[in-house]
């Protein structure tokens, strides 16, 4: 079976549930009869290296000047961090959080931020994505700090807005 459908038949049976009498709440507030919950997936290192493996392939493949990944804390984070480890360590993982820390040094990204070249591209990355909202809340903590970003990954798009 080729990785793809290996990933997609394992999503499926694990990560996948349907509930049309009692709809899920999503991450964006909307209601559906659909949830996916990728970390019963990603956090399997054998499925997480075969999406991570499909991502880097899309990523060099559509942008390959990319010097970074980044994406919202916690769906990305097991991406961010393979795919750096998988890159070579040619991609450095930025990982944003939802909110600015209210102590220490109050950085609402971390990760070598400070050493990235603001002309090269960042790749965003997400687990699912039904409206991109934590997509584009990601979007705007990096042109925040004058990054660029022209391309979005994601496992799984609803494809709901």
């Amino acid at each position: 079976m080729a990785l793809r459908q290996e990933l997609q038949h394992y999503i499926a049976e694990h990560s996948y549930r349907e509930n049309h009498d009692e709809p899920f709440t999503l991450a964006s507030g909307k209601k559906s009869p659909y949830y996916v919950n990728l970390k019963k997936t990603l956090l399997h290192p054998h499925y997480l290296k075969i999406a991570s493996s499909l991502l880097l392939e899309k990523i060099i493949e559509t942008e390959p000047l990319v010097q970074a990944v980044a994406g919202l804390t916690m769906g990305a984070d097991p991406l961010l961090y393979t795919l750096a480890i998988q890159s070579k360590s040619l991609l450095l993982p930025i990982v944003i959080r939802k909110k600015t820390k209210d102590h220490g040094s109050r950085q609402r990204a971390e990760g070598l931020v400070d050493s990235l070249n603001r002309e090269s591209p960042v790749v965003l990355i997400d687990d699912v994505i039904t409206t991109a909202g934590s997509t584009i809340q990601a979007l705007d903590v990096l042109e925040d700090l004058g990054l660029k970003v022209d391309h979005a990954f994601c496992i799984v798009d609803r494809q709901e807005g």
